[in-house]
């Protein structure tokens, strides 16, 4: 008996660790800080960051002019009066001068790029702070689990105490006995599972913030509030409205756009100039010129075509984009509506009543009123109403984190 008073001691000991580690010294961590924290230092954005920085070298590229062309030779020469042997030689300087509108359509395009590759990163950081309440939230509610399941062992202990007095009184049968014995090893078993899951997700947390957690770390319990509730429509408008995702596509339609603009202009040829200067035996000249290549083959019908279907297809994907983020708000929004209702019901009134049944069948128990048999019903039914409650809080907050995502950062 006093080995299974030490094995309940560590189980409730270990749990009070877990759960109120701010209280043992260790500094809790609120759901801001970690979103930082993974702000700064998850790949995804530091994958999206570097896409940014290929834009804005795209721009440059396209703001960039036409190096000039220097060209130069010399020879051997004979005069045809003179007879007479000398070296002549020749020095040329050309320049292409681009077109300004197909030169301003280029800039345009990739400034659009840029414009798309921001709120490409906008997006990340979205998901990354989604991913990030998702494990913080998964993490409070094991908690809750490996508290719950600590305390209802040491009910089962106390329980165990009881019937093992009882039958040895005489007052009982052996069976209530082999019951509560059942009883406590069942328990025993959860606790274990609930505490492996609570270490296993908070590796998981701790793996995606890069290892900048200690490895003792206390997360901060937000209140059990239920949010006002904000209509379906809101949630769409607020979407249509900002998504990133959205403003991405919108982006890439005019960089689209952008690019025809320039290919249909692109089969007027560009200009080069040259100034020369000339020195023969015989002859010494000074001049310049003008270069224009004859579109009479290609004409850039092929170009424009290929741009063309490109800018339907950008205007098709943002229709799509559009079509496929109301429905997945819709059916999101079901799931969310769903979790809240069954959070709300345990709040007002299931918690409550499963804790009054308990409390009375424990008295009942205690002063020999109802058998052993009954008040451990009463006391699943109350153990899996509390676990249920929780997992309907984490299914909740899951299904708010969820459209939170889909909405493009929640409604304003």
């Amino acid at each position: 008996m006093n080995l299974k008073c030490i094995a309940v001691g560590v189980v409730l000991g270990s749990a009070l660790l877990w759960s109120g580690g701010a209280m043992a010294g260790l500094r809790a961590y609120f759901l801001p800080e970690l979103e930082e924290m993974a702000l700064k230092t998850h790949p995804a954005l530091q994958v999206a960051g570097a896409e940014i920085k290929k834009s804005e070298a795209e721009l440059r590229i396209a703001r960039q002019y036409p190096n000039p062309e220097a060209e130069g030779s010399v020879s051997r020469q004979k005069g045809l009066e003179s007879g007479a042997y000398a070296t002549g030689y020749s020095l040329s300087l050309s320049q292409t001068i681009e077109w300004p509108g197909r030169r301003g359509k280029r800039q345009e395009s990739a400034r659009f790029g840029i414009d798309a590759v921001n709120q490409k990163f906008t997006q990340e950081q979205i998901n990354v702070r989604a991913r990030c309440r998702e494990f913080f939230y998964r993490v409070l509610a094991d908690e809750h689990l490996v508290k719950i399941a600590a305390e209802n062992l040491e009910s089962a202990k106390k329980l165990l105490d009881i019937a093992e007095k009882r039958v040895r009184l005489g007052e009982s049968r052996p069976i209530e006995l082999v019951k509560a014995r059942v009883e406590f090893f069942s328990l025993e078993r959860e606790y274990d599972k609930a505490k492996t899951t609570l270490a296993g997700d908070r590796q998981v947390l701790q793996q995606f913030l890069g290892g900048g957690l200690p490895a003792d770390f206390a997360l901060a319990a937000e209140a059990a509030a239920l949010e006002p509730v904000a209509p379906l429509k809101r949630w769409q408008d607020a979407a249509f409205a900002s998504h990133p995702l959205l403003a991405t596509q919108e982006a890439q339609v005019k960089q689209a756009e952008s690019a025809l603009g320039a290919e249909r202009q692109a089969w007027v040829p560009d200009l080069t100039v040259k100034a020369f200067h000339v020195r023969d035996v015989d002859l010494k000249a000074t001049g310049g010129g003008l270069t224009i290549p004859l579109p009479l083959w290609n004409r850039k019908e092929g170009e424009v075509a290929k741009a063309a279907a490109a800018k339907s297809q950008a205007d098709s994907e943002l229709r799509l984009l559009k079509q496929d983020l109301e429905t997945r708000l819709a059916a999101q929004y079901s799931l969310y509506a769903t979790a809240r209702r069954q959070v709300e019901s345990f709040q007002t009134a299931l918690l409550k009543e499963a804790a009054e049944s308990l409390r009375v069948a424990q008295f009942s128990y205690e002063h020999g009123e109802t058998s052993l048999l009954e008040l451990l019903d009463s006391r699943r039914v109350y153990r899996g109403t509390e676990q249920d409650y929780y997992k309907a809080m984490l299914d909740y907050q899951l299904a708010r984190v969820e459209l939170w995502r889909l909405a493009g950062g929640g409604v304003k």
